[in-house]
């Protein structure tokens, strides 16, 4: 019940993250820059058809009011071509990771074992005026996709800022580190077993 009411009001805190000493949930409701610049086009073009339409009645019959239209359900397109939200779970207990990506008509689901991360970093993008920042994970061998590192959001998201980024890079590298610890406590532990005399 508590996450239908977090995603209803998640506009008004669209990053957060839940850390508790077994597990961490990062949930990301931040809109893409396309998905933003998107939604600015269809309200001013939706707006301008409105105006237009209210003021002449008759305007329906002119080409370019029709275009106005077409344009603001284009950017509606393209606004939910984009994610609409990021979840990233991360369990000790489970060794398990989950990442969701949802978007208008499909979720992309990505699992697997939480021991395989070696950490996680924040990239920074140099554009030509401007710079971005990624959160991206590393680990010793390879993903799926064959790289041994993967960004969590490619798309850029409104606010992109280190601070954002770095607090989510540096949760994920707490429980990373803690369930590696927990790990060799637990290896050392059956070792010193292993050696007591039977």
């Amino acid at each position: 019940m508590l996450d239908i009411i977090y995603d209803m009001l998640a506009f008004a805190v669209p990053l957060r993250i839940v850390d508790r000493p077994d597990s961490l949930v990062v949930r990301d409701y931040r809109p893409s820059g396309i998905m933003a610049i998107a939604f600015g086009g269809f309200l001013f073009f939706a707006g301008a058809f409105v105006v237009i339409v209210v003021q002449a009645p008759n305007a329906l019959s002119y080409f370019g009011v029709w275009v106005l239209g077409l344009i603001a359900v284009g950017c509606v397109i393209a606004a939910l071509s984009q994610s609409l939200r990021e979840v990233y779970y991360f369990d000790i207990a489970s060794d398990s990771y989950r990442f969701e990506r949802q978007y208008a008509y499909r979720k992309e689901v990505i699992e697997g074992s939480l021991s395989q991360f070696t950490g996680a970093r924040v990239e920074t993008v140099t554009h030509e005026e401007s710079e971005s920042y990624h959160v991206v994970l590393t680990q010793e061998g390879m993903f799926l996709t064959g790289v041994t590192e993967q960004t969590l959001r490619e798309a850029v998201p409104v606010p992109n800022s280190f601070w954002n980024e770095s607090e989510i890079a540096n949760a994920i590298t707490e429980i990373i580190s803690t369930a590696r610890s927990r790990r060799e406590k637990k290896a050392a532990a059956g070792r010193n077993t292993s050696h007591l005399p039977g």
